[in-house]
């Protein structure tokens, strides 16, 4: 049987809009952050099929129906689980010839983050060696100091034709690969291909695991063009799908309680080394719906900081739409004219750049303001043009009470009835918050808390890395877990699974909010640490008791049931282990 990597499914999956591809088959309401139409799956009057934009699941809380995109295209299309993938990567455009084996597509990505492993330790050297002074000279000079260099593996990539070729021939790596993946270019003379790069700032560009997949590289003369060259797109890198740091981001956002979006990776960089490490940049293109959803899952508290400038206002706009579909209204935090996160961290310092942080304004009420400097609302001509554009950016928000809240705004403001301007946006809906709970039910049994604990499991390798299986007890979690032990991908695990299996992981998801996963997995992996103490120390109660140690070997023994009692008592009086239920 054909199988895929966890990365090409993690491809896919980043670059499909559930809600988009349901939609095709299944009229959707908006419903708070989800969306609810009738299932397609069993005869309803009343909709209880849910889809999740943010977490990219669907469940019907009728029949059980469950899982992620692969599991609804299978079944809507009666396919395979491999014929799913192929179909969802042919209309997203990721490239998966025909005829291509696993072993040959997997061969081929191995090849590349080995590559971009190499290129980026070559270039890091590069930055350190005598070949690198200029460089490091000018990155002194940007602030950059040698704590960043190494965070963030800067490089210096030399004013040579042929050294990156020759260099990283001499590790193994075929011409072919470096031209694939576009560090060397072709000449159209023909003859050696020569290096991309040359007299760069190099920045790698990592993937949301953490390995580089591209380069970015800052001109270090005035009069090199361009300022920025970036890698092109190839099998590994899709600027649509990529946020830079993302992987480093991941574990600094619950600290901070937000994400800072910012447009470019040295405006994220400079974040980062003045302290606000929750900094997010794309990669100088337009922020696609791609990276909204992966912005989503750390975070559903976003502050846009673009460039003050024209194009960073209609930048901010374009943004906040899509983050609008999302369920999710971002703040927009104010540079001045000319200015960018960058420029103004170096100028001014954090402390300035936390004040306006701190001054950051909901985006529907800076859109709102903006407009009010161009039309006169009490001018009937200006205010008609004025709610015009304000009730096509609050488009996306239809159905929910977010809508509710701002059309009192707007109508506070234009003096235009709320009633009106309800039938403006010719959308008038029950909202329902959150969707229905189980009752009690044959399978109500089964929601333990080990049974949140796997779902939640399945969704990260990193997770999974921590997962302590051997302390499960739920004989149903258990049996789950054997199925799925072995899949690298929730989505291979999700296929593995019966359709009441997968109900029972999913709709544990579902019930958690996106920004508090991560606290709830966390939650449940305390409670086994816990479950895993108890039971060590009853196995040293037993062996004080039977008296199988004398002497040190006694205190010892007595030393190690003390502290774990003291570290069960804290966990308690510290609520982290709490019941989920």
């Amino acid at each position: 049987m054909k199988r895929y990597s966890p990365s090409i499914l993690e491809e896919i999956k980043d670059r499909t809009d559930i809600v988009q591809v349901v939609s095709k088959y299944v009229p959707l309401k908006r419903t708070g952050r989800n969306f609810k139409g009738l299932c397609p799956f069993h005869t309803e009057k009343t909709p209880s099929f849910t889809v999740s934009p943010d977490k990219q699941f669907f469940h019907c809380f009728g029949c059980g129906a469950s899982g992620d995109i692969f599991q609804f295209f299978m079944k809507m299309e009666n396919l395979t689980f491999v014929e799913a993938v192929e179909g969802l990567a042919e209309q997203v455009g990721v490239d998966l010839p025909s005829g291509f084996s696993d072993k040959t597509v997997q061969g081929a990505r191995e090849r590349f983050f080995n590559l971009h492993r190499d290129a980026a330790s070559l270039f890091h050297r590069n930055l350190l060696g005598l070949r690198g002074e200029k460089a490091r000279k000018k990155a002194l000079a940007r602030g950059l100091d040698s704590e960043i260099w190494e965070t963030f593996q800067l490089g210096y990539a030399p004013d040579s034709w042929d050294r990156l070729r020759i260099d990283l021939k001499a590790l193994g790596h075929s011409v072919s690969d470096m031209v694939a993946v576009g560090l060397l270019g072709e000449r159209e003379s023909g003859g050696e291909p020569y290096a991309r790069f040359r007299d760069r700032l190099m920045i790698p560009i990592w993937d949301s695991r953490g390995r580089v997949v591209a380069f970015g590289g800052r001109a270090l003369e005035t009069q090199q063009e361009p300022k920025y060259l970036n890698s092109p797109e190839h099998m590994l890198f899709q600027k649509g799908d990529i946020l830079y740091p993302y992987h480093m981001v991941r574990q600094q956002v619950d600290k901070k309680g937000f994400v800072l979006l910012v447009e470019g990776y040295m405006d994220a960089i400079c974040c980062h080394f003045m302290g606000f490490p929750n900094a997010l940049a794309a990669m100088g293109t337009a922020f696609t719906n791609s990276q909204a959803r992966k912005v989503v899952r750390l975070s559903t508290n976003v502050v846009l900081a673009y460039d003050g400038d024209e194009a960073g206002t209609k930048a901010v706009v374009k943004t906040s739409g899509i983050f609008f579909r999302l369920g999710v209204v971002p703040r927009v935090m104010f540079l001045p004219s000319g200015e960018d996160p960058d420029s103004y961290l170096r100028s001014h310092g954090p402390e300035a750049f936390g004040h306006l942080l701190d001054g950051a304004q909901d985006a529907i009420v800076w859109f709102m303001d903006q407009l009010e400097d161009r039309y006169s609302i009490s001018d009937p001509r200006d205010r008609s043009r004025w709610l015009t554009e304000v009730m096509d950016f609050l488009k996306p928000l239809d159905g929910t009470l977010d809508m509710e809240s701002y059309l009192l705004e707007v109508s506070a403001r234009s003096r235009v009835p709320v009633e009106h301007l309800r039938s403006w946006s010719n959308r008038s809906r029950e909202v329902e918050l959150r969707p229905p709970r189980f009752g009690a039910s044959p399978s109500a049994s089964r929601v333990s808390w080990e049974m949140l604990y796997l779902a939640l499991a399945l969704l990260r390798p990193e997770w999974k890395g921590l997962f302590r299986a051997d302390l499960l007890q739920d004989s149903v979690v258990i049996a789950l877990w054997e199925k799925v032990k072995g899949a690298e991908d929730f989505s291979v695990a999700f296929s593995m699974l019966e359709e009441e299996e997968r109900g029972m992981l999913v709709r544990r998801v579902m019930d958690v909010p996106s920004e508090k996963m991560e606290e709830a997995f966390l939650s449940c992996h305390g409670r086994a640490e816990r479950r895993a103490m108890e039971k060590e120390a009853r196995e040293l109660r037993s062996k004080l008791s039977r008296g199988v140690a004398e002497g040190q070997d006694r205190r010892s023994l007595i030393d190690r049931y003390i502290s774990i009692m003291k570290s069960i008592k804290s966990g308690e009086e510290g609520g982290k282990l709490h019941e989920t239920n």
